[in-house]
């Protein structure tokens, strides 16, 4: 398997666009899916950059319904081909979806360019799903002990009220290999420690090999920064590649709790499993 990071808010190579947002390629024996589509149409540029054409994909995931995961789909979907693939996304990834600053409320669900008919209405995942063979997308992992949503992040329930948004549309990717298994994620809102539990439970006996995505470290006091990384690095993965919201601090973080290599996986890196 190999993942390329098409989309990453540090984009350090001559000709990449970065902005607040994620974007994963993954292939593997002729088959292609990616996960996650930035927050504009960018990551389709970087793309062009590599030589990577997108017209063409065999399966699309959507972490959860951020604006900066989420808003390249309607650029992807009027690119690919009419027998494109559906979007695998969570229960709820559509709802309306806030969050709360000194500037006061901002929206940060899923844009308006990437609802129908721009991009297809999702296949909702609420259990282990096989997206293409060996690659599969997990729901919302359980909240650890300790763990809670951030109370900046709220979303509207189906009646309109006002709530905490608890991610419960949040999926994360999970691939056996020769190693142990490798977990994908987009934000890890549920926690990274819990995630990366979730996936070793659905793979009994094997050990955690690479934990890859954005974390979200970057704004937690030093306490429970300090808590976030040890309770990865107790699960002893053999490797992490972090970007996106993990943040300077975060990176720094994780690289002192964990005995294994920190990579950042930024715009054009090309990471193989």
């Amino acid at each position: 398997m190999t993942i390329t990071a098409l989309m990453d808010d540090y984009c350090p190579k001559a000709r990449f666009c970065g902005e607040h947002g994620l974007s994963y390629l993954l292939e593997s024996g002729g088959r292609r899916a990616l996960f996650d589509a930035g927050q504009s149409g960018a990551f389709l540029r970087n793309a062009a950059v590599l030589g990577v054409g997108l017209g063409r994909l065999d399966a699309v995931a959507l972490s959860h319904g951020h604006y900066d995961h989420a808003g390249g789909l309607g650029a992807l979907y009027e690119l690919m081909a009419p027998d494109s693939p559906p979007l695998s996304a969570g229960p709820g990834y559509d709802r309306e979806r806030f969050s709360l600053g000194p500037a006061g409320k901002s929206s940060i669900g899923l844009p308006a360019a990437s609802r129908p008919p721009r991009a297809p209405a999702a296949r909702l995942v609420d259990r282990p799903t096989e997206l293409l063979p060996g690659l599969f997308a997990l729901p919302a992992a359980a909240y650890g002990p300790g763990e809670a949503p951030a109370p900046r992040f709220r979303a509207l329930d189906p009646a309109g009220n006002e709530l905490a948004d608890d991610f419960s549309d949040e999926l994360s990717l999970a691939l056996p290999g020769r190693e142990g298994v490798t977990v994908i994620t987009g934000c890890a809102h549920r926690g990274i420690a819990a995630i990366a539990r979730q996936a070793l439970d659905f793979f009994p006996g094997a050990r955690l090999d690479a934990v890859i995505g954005g974390f979200p470290l970057a704004d937690l006091p030093d306490g429970e920064l300090a808590r976030s990384a040890e309770a990865l690095a107790e699960l002893n993965p053999r490797r992490l590649y972090c970007g996106h919201c993990t943040g300077p601090r975060g990176y720094a973080a994780l690289a002192l709790a964990l005995p294994c290599p920190v990579t950042w996986l930024h715009c054009g890196l090309r990471v193989e499993l």
